[in-house]
């Protein structure tokens, strides 16, 4: 393990310490993270899921980029007593604008639209996928920050959702019903963002 660390180690350091993408640049940006994911139904808490893609960005100047990407996403929540989840999934587009505003610092805004793929309620030894139930078209307005150094990027974001997840008023599943709810994630991710 501590040879793996110290080639990991070696490896970022050669990269060298360019601090951000130079004005005119246009990178490919693979990424992988967590998200905590919350649907607005009552009586749920965050759900923890994985996050996964690439996001392409051209820097038009020291201070400003644009950014588009396509992302797998896993969201839903999780029941506040007992062992309920509410399990999504959904392919991403988030489109941002980036204002850099100190070194590789940005602070980010945009939308993004994103496409269900699977919807299912787990409880107890029980599954019942929900994806009639839902609609298949989710929209969101992603913000937050990301720091670039030596082409690698963290970002933070949430997710603020904008259209309902059901498609009728209520759902009722184990005799709980379930109102109207939309997606809040919040998404942490690193990236290694490279120049095409």
């Amino acid at each position: 393990m501590k040879k793996i660390l110290l080639m990991a180690a070696i490896v970022l350091s050669s990269l060298g310490v360019k601090a951000q993408t130079e004005p005119g640049t246009f990178t490919l940006m693979p990424k992988v993270g967590l998200n905590m994911a919350k649907s607005g139904f009552d009586d749920t808490k965050m759900k923890a899921g994985a996050v996964a893609g690439v996001e392409a960005e051209y820097r038009f100047s020291q201070l400003f980029g644009l950014s588009a990407g396509l992302l797998y996403s896993m969201q839903g929540d999780k029941a506040d007593k007992g062992d309920g989840k509410f399990k999504t999934e959904y392919i991403n587009i988030p489109i941002l604008a980036h204002i850099y505003v100190w070194k590789g610092l940005s602070i980010n805004a945009g939308i993004q639209p994103g496409f269900m793929t699977k919807a299912k309620e787990d409880y107890d030894d029980m599954s019942v996928d929900l994806k009639d139930a839902c609609n298949t078209f989710d929209f969101s307005i992603p913000v937050g920050l990301s720091y670039e150094f030596s082409n690698i990027v963290i970002d933070a974001r949430y997710n603020i959702g904008v259209t309902d997840i059901l498609k009728n008023n209520t759902v009722e599943f184990d005799e709980v019903d379930y109102d109207y709810g939309k997606n809040g994630v919040l998404s942490i991710t690193v990236g290694y963002k490279f120049a095409l």
